[in-house]
C-alpha cells in the first residue's frame, strides 16, 4: 500500500462526519448480507458467459464493461470472483469499496476520469497480472450511457479484452439518480447478457480513434440491453439462480 493510500485511510475521521462513518460501517457490514439475501430470490439467467470462460482458459484477463446503473445486480452475479474494481476516496466511493470488499471483490482507489492517472495505472497493473476488472464506461458521474475512453486506454495498455455486459429485470425499481440505478425486486427474473469481445485498441491509436471506439462500445451495450429485454419478454425455462 502506498503512502498516499495510508494517509487516505488514516484520515477518514478528518474527512468524514461521525454520521457518515457510521453509515459507511453499516453499508460495509450489512450491505453484503442484504444484497446476498435479495439476489438469492432472483431467478437469474446468464447468457454467453462462455466467451469469458474462453479467454480465461487462454490466460487472458477480462474487463467486464457495463453501464453504471447496472452495478447492483452485477455486484451480486460476479461476487466472490476476486474481480478488481476502482473506487474513489470520496464518501460514495468509500461506501462502495466497503460493500464490494464484503462481496469478495478486490478494490483499488482512484478514478477512470480524465486526469486520474494513478487509478488507471493500478488497474492496468492488475490486468497485466491476470486479474479480471469491472469498469463502468459512463462512471463515476456520467453522462449516463455515454462511454468514455478510459476503459479503452486501460485495455490498450494492459492487453486485456473488453467484454460488454448488460442486465434486464422483470420487476424492478429505477432510482431517479443520474444513472437510472436499477434495483431488481425480490423474486424477479434477471437476465445478464455478455456480448462479443472488444480486443484492445492499438496503443498508438489517437484520441479521435479512442473516441470512435468508445462510441462503438456504447452502441454495443445499448444493443445488448435491447437483446436482454427481448429475452426477458420471450421468457425461458432455463433460468438458473446465480
Amino acid at each position: 500500500m502506498t503512502a498516499p493510500e495510508k494517509a487516505g485511510n488514516g484520515s477518514l475521521r478528518a474527512r468524514f462526519s461521525r454520521r457518515e462513518l457510521v453509515l459507511m460501517w453499516i453499508v460495509g457490514f450489512v450491505g453484503p448480507v442484504v444484497l446476498r439475501a435479495l439476489g438469492a430470490t432472483w431467478r437469474t439467467r446468464i447468457v454467453n458467459f462462455e466467451v469469458v470462460e474462453g479467454f480465461h482458459a487462454g490466460g487472458r484477463a477480462v474487463v467486464h464493461a457495463f453501464w453504471h446503473g447496472h452495478i447492483l445486480p452485477l455486484e451480486y452475479v460476479y461476487r466472490g470472483r476476486r474481480i478488481f474494481v476502482l473506487s474513489s476516496w470520496h464518501r460514495d466511493g468509500e461506501m462502495s469499496a466497503r460493500l464490494m470488499t464484503g462481496l469478495g471483490y478486490g478494490v483499488e482507489r482512484g478514478s477512470t476520469s480524465r486526469g486520474s492517472v494513478r487509478g488507471l495505472l493500478k488497474m492496468i497493473a492488475r490486468a497485466r497480472s491476470g486479474c479480471d476488472l469491472a469498469i463502468t464506461p459512463d462512471g463515476p458521474r456520467g453522462p449516463a450511457r455515454r462511454a468514455q475512453t478510459g476503459i479503452l486506454y486501460l485495455a490498450a495498455k494492459s492487453g486485456a479484452v473488453i467484454i460488454p455486459v448488460t442486465v434486464a429485470a422483470s420487476r424492478y425499481r429505477r432510482l431517479s439518480s443520474w444513472d437510472g440505478f436499477l434495483i431488481p425486486l425480490p423474486f424477479s427474473r434477471v437476465i445478464v447478457v455478455h456480448g462479443e469481445p472488444f480486443e484492445p485498441p492499438d496503443r498508438d491509436l489517437g484520441s479521435v480513434g479512442l473516441e470512435q471506439e468508445a462510441v462503438r462500445l456504447g452502441l454495443e451495450l445499448d444493443r445488448l440491453g435491447e437483446l436482454a429485454e427481448g429475452l426477458l419478454k420471450a421468457g425461458s425455462d432455463s433460468d438458473v439462480n446465480g
